[in-house]
């Protein structure tokens, strides 16, 4: 909630222009939500690359490393909310599919 702070922006569809977008926020966050307040580093990380003035950007990199060190998988874990809905999606009742056939490929992951 706090990386998507001007709600607003969602009314009026407009993009927030502010200096906050220079300022990358980890966790589920995309530039051009209306109500971003901040930047995504991997999304930043994208336009920097993807970018035909390819220029390596230390900054959103170190960003990355940084967060990564510092709080490990705790973005993943409790920042997404991607996985908190996979788990309710199987709580559903009906038929599970079973992963135990797929037990030798655990050898070749890697």
């Amino acid at each position: 909630m706090l990386s998507n702070i001007h709600l607003p922006n969602l009314i009026k569809g407009g993009i927030h222009q502010g200096g906050s977008k220079a300022v990358c926020v980890p966790g589920l966050n995309c530039y051009s939500c209306p109500a971003a307040a901040g930047a995504c580093p991997i999304g930043a990380f994208q336009a920097v690359v993807g970018s035909s003035k390819f220029s390596f950007s230390y900054y959103v990199t170190g960003f990355l490393i940084l967060t990564g060190v510092l709080l490990g998988r705790f973005v993943c874990g409790f920042l997404c909310p991607f996985g908190w809905l996979q788990e309710l999606l199987h709580k559903i009742p009906g038929k599970k599919l079973s992963t135990s056939k797929l037990k030798p490929l655990r050898y070749v992951k890697y």
